[in-house]
């Protein structure tokens, strides 16, 4: 998960989990545009063209929706944004703007601004003008997400990107929703982006403070694939586009060198089967061949894998971790709209996976899909797709032991928490959920709606 978006929760949900079409986003726009008093913006989040029918947002459009207020909206993948005019105006942008390092202000053929951004370096420019709430209200976020967390059955949380939208004070802001009763033990991986700031803080990886502890470096390759920036061997159907790296395979393999050699575990970004090529060189070239064995790297998302990328992670001790909300909410427009059926069967292959010998988790990346572990490991076990029905490639469904194990014991190990928690043994801290069904014996597709009657966290109750 993401505790930068826990910023996002006053802002306006046109997301297709509440906004059916794209036409209902529009609607809402137009009339957070008419209730906008001087000075608002409108902010919208979890937008998601992939799965929402209609035409996509456009500068145009959305000068028409509202053409006083300015209007910023993220898509729920982190990696797109969307602009009007009276917005690009106050962020200082024009047709002469260049584009920030690993980032894009989309452009029509003629040069003109679109409204579309890609990357959060391109959204930067929006957010030092955009109202932002304080201190306080961003702590009380975290906490009521800490606090959903524990109601899903979460005892522990993994953020994949501290600092990414204050730095060192990401850290700060985690620490103070922690404090007193902690629902969740919490860890997680520090952006690259800001490397030279955690050395100078010496920061090291373990624990940091109670029940918070840093379990590596976060760094990106590509962008999303239902977004089409992920990274692709080919083009996403019926176009020319194969999506972009954000870094250059010598950049990222640079990087792996030196986070390796200082010691750091690495978890790098790539959904595209291209990205995790690129990923695959740079931790066999940036670690002078030991790879991951050790220090327990892996690839985030993971999400187009072939079998011969499987075989190269098994040899290099490199384990995926699967947004296996993917294949339920996104995995019909994956098979239809965006990659075709032959790629979309190898969308979070989690039965091949364990086949090949790796380690698996399964994850949330919230906001993206909602946290929910019992959700995941039912994605995983049936693989049906919530847009009409039906599985997407049911060679690739697991057990729901194997499932269990992806987001206890072996997600802990990936976090390296696994000497604290994700198994109920001596020594181990008493870390534990109690579910009111037994989740190896009900049917599978009731799995997600098993019941929490209680959180523990070592030892002490955290939700009843």
């Amino acid at each position: 998960m993401h505790s930068n978006f826990a910023g996002l929760r006053p802002w306006l949900d046109i997301g297709p989990f509440t906004t059916p079409t794209m036409d209902d986003a529009r609607q809402k726009i137009r009339d957070a545009a008419a209730r906008a008093g001087p000075g608002a913006w409108i902010q919208g989040k979890m937008l998601d063209p992939s799965i929402m029918p209609g035409r996509e947002l456009t500068r145009a459009d959305l000068d028409q929706l509202s053409p006083e207020t300015p209007v910023f909206i993220l898509e729920s993948n982190g990696h797109n944004a969307y602009a009007n005019s009276r917005a690009i105006d106050l962020a200082g942008l024009s047709r002469e703007t260049q584009d920030p390092p690993q980032g894009r202000f989309v452009r029509s053929p003629d040069g003109e601004l679109t409204g579309r951004l890609e990357e959060p370096p391109a959204f930067q420019p929006f957010i030092r003008v955009m109202p932002s709430p304080g201190e306080a209200e961003l702590v009380g976020f975290l906490r009521a997400d800490l606090d959903d967390a524990a109601a899903k059955g979460c005892t522990a949380l993994h953020d994949c990107g501290i600092g990414g939208l204050f730095a060192e004070a990401d850290i700060g802001l985690i620490e103070a929703a922690l404090r007193g009763d902690a629902p969740v033990r919490y860890a997680g991986l520090l952006v690259s982006t800001h490397y030279e700031k955690w050395k100078e803080m010496g920061l090291r990886p373990g624990l940091h403070s109670p029940n918070f502890s840093f379990s590596g470096i976060k760094a990106w390759s590509d962008g999303s694939n239902q977004g089409l920036t992920g990274y692709q061997r080919e083009p996403y159907l019926d176009s020319t586009n194969r999506g972009a790296l954000n870094y250059s395979p010598e950049e990222i393999e640079s990087l792996v060198r030196t986070l390796h050699d200082d010691g750091w575990p690495i978890g790098i970004h790539a959904n595209g089967d291209a990205a995790i090529d690129v990923v695959l060189d740079a931790y066999e070239r940036g670690t002078g061949g030991e790879g991951g064995h050790a220090l327990r790297h892996r690839i985030e998302h993971c999400s187009i894998l072939h079998d011969d990328q499987i075989a190269r992670m098994k040899a290099l001790g490199i384990s995926p971790s699967f947004l296996i909300g993917h294949v339920h909410y996104w995995g019909r427009a994956f098979r239809d709209r965006l990659l075709g059926p032959e790629r979309a069967d190898r969308l979070d292959p989690c039965r091949s996976a364990l086949a090949g010998g790796l380690r698996i988790s399964l994850h949330s990346d919230y906001n993206v899909t909602p946290i929910d572990p019992l959700r995941c490991v039912e994605n995983a076990v049936l693989r049906d797709m919530n847009e009409g029905g039906g599985i997407l490639n049911a060679d690739e469904c697991i057990s729901p032991l194997q499932a269990l194990r992806a987001v206890t014991i072996d997600a802990a190990w990936q976090c390296h928490l696994d000497d604290t928690c994700g198994s109920l043994e001596v020594g181990k801290a008493a870390d534990l959920v109690v579910l009111e069904r037994d989740p190896l014996t009900v049917p599978p597709d009731s799995l997600r709606s098993i019941r929490v009657h209680s959180t523990w966290l070592a030892g002490e109750a955290r939700f009843q």
